[in-house]
């Protein structure tokens, strides 16, 4: 494997990287780069799919360094991180706190220290280093690590804050509160926070703190909380939203509810309003309702729409046609696919897939080395609800260039369900960066009897 291959293969956790490390005589040559990998983030989306930390722990592992590269880590961790890059290396010093290091494990309670000091008397709080957010992230790693005494320490100390600020810039700790309730139970916690208070003025902050945000969230939620909807409110929203940049995510709460709540015959009437409307952003704006529920009449009005000047209205109307199976929809999407908007035209195929696609599905995915992340979702759509002998090429060419770990999952899953999943790629996510998929590769082994 030369550098590049490997590099690339490593920043997007795939298990090939593992592989040729555990395999390759020559894995010192590989030195530099895990190290480069492990002091910069190289997460694509922690919400989706968590940090990298496991994976580069397991690299640090099969290169043998973990000795050397531990104090240039732990040296990197004490300077002042951004969030991302934080969360990456609190994980693999985690790890190598479980296996037995105590220079990790001093070095996780030592920055525990300094942001319980920092938020003490820190007066703003930069977005780039979210350090209330580090905090709460080194409670839950604390707590997972040394169970409930923990916790309550945990609760003390994040009250000692509150108490030091006066203020209620770092009262907000949900995260960490629902993660100890997953694990010690809800009734365990609350009764905690029930008989706690007297005892101490720090916990007895924190829980204050805490009532008074639930008690505001409700608040908020109510004034949130929008009138039914229905034909009247949810024509008047569209037009009040006619000009506005951003009212396809804007209108989405109103037609959520409209799908649900509108009947039969509202919708009807809606069909006819959108035939007599004249201006296409309002237009567009009451077709919102139907990326949740099938239009209920004749699609070819939809397919006259995707023709439209208007940008709003061809994206919620080929939106609308995603839910369809019919053969106007299959034929816009290779109009759209052959003129280049991959993006509009992929989604249309996940409920009008047909054998002869997967050459123009190959022509326009394999043109590319970058698999875009919606790309990358499609193709695992398609193939999740359409099984193809030969689609073995496009899939494995979203499995080693598509960034999201996530999505890579589905892949192999199509992949698994297409019966195109090669004993290579299937030994490689052994080693994958994300859970599941190592979870995946473990159950198909097992039914393979590997």
């Amino acid at each position: 494997m030369t550098a590049k291959t490997f590099i690339h293969d490593l920043r997007r956790g795939l298990g090939s990287a593992i592989v040729e490390l555990n395999e390759n005589p020559d894995k010192n040559k590989y030195r530099d780069l895990v190290l480069r990998c492990c002091l910069k983030d190289i997460s694509y989306d922690i919400q989706s799919e968590g940090t990298k930390g496991y994976y580069l722990y397991t690299a640090i592992c099969a290169l043998g360094v973990k000795d050397e590269f531990e104090n240039i880590l732990i040296y990197a961790f004490m300077e002042r991180l951004e969030y991302r890059l934080f969360e990456q290396l609190v994980d693999i010093l985690c790890l190598y706190a479980n296996d037995g290091s105590q220079k990790a494990r001093d070095a996780l309670h030592a920055k525990y220290q300094d942001l319980t000091e920092r938020l003490s008397k820190q007066n703003t709080f930069p977005f780039k280093y979210c350090e209330r957010e580090q905090f709460e992230y080194l409670m839950i790693c604390d707590v997972d690590a040394y169970k409930w005494p923990v916790f309550k320490k945990c609760i003390a100390d994040a009250g000692r804050i509150i108490v030091k600020r006066r203020d209620d810039a770092c009262n907000y700790y949900d995260w960490f509160i629902c993660h100890c309730e997953n694990i010690f139970g809800k009734k365990r916690v609350a009764l905690y926070f029930k008989n706690a208070p007297e005892k101490s003025k720090e916990v007895n902050a924190f829980i204050t703190a805490m009532n008074k945000l639930e008690k505001l969230r409700e608040e908020n939620s109510r004034l949130r909380v929008e009138p039914e909807v229905n034909l009247e409110s949810y024509i008047a929203r569209a037009k009040e939203l006619e000009k506005e940049q951003y009212a396809f995510a804007r209108m989405r709460i109103a037609a959520m509810r409209f799908s649900g709540q509108g009947n039969k015959d509202e919708l009807t009437e809606l069909v006819s309003i959108i035939i007599n409307e004249r201006s296409d952003e309002v237009r567009a704006n009451l077709l919102r309702v139907f990326r949740y529920i099938d239009f209920p009449a004749d699609i070819d009005l939809l397919m006259k729409y995707t023709e439209s000047d208007c940008e709003r209205l061809q994206d919620i109307t080929i939106g609308a046609l995603e839910r369809f199976t019919d053969r106007r929809v299959h034929e816009l999407s290779y109009k759209l696919i052959t003129a280049g908007n991959i993006e509009a035209g992929f989604p249309l195929l996940i409920n009008n897939w047909r054998k002869q696609d997967d050459a123009l599905i190959r022509k326009y995915v394999l043109s590319s080395k970058k698999v875009s992340h919606s790309t990358q979702q499609n193709l695992r759509d398609i193939y999740a609800r359409h099984r193809s002998k030969s689609c073995v090429d496009i899939l494995e060419h979203a499995y080693y260039n598509g960034e999201c770990t996530y999505c890579r999952s589905g892949i192999v899953d199509a992949m698994w369900k297409s019966r195109v999943l090669t004993k290579r790629i299937l030994n490689e996510c052994l080693y994958d960066s994300y859970d599941e998929t190592r979870k995946t590769a473990r159950r198909i082994k097992k039914t393979m009897g590997l």
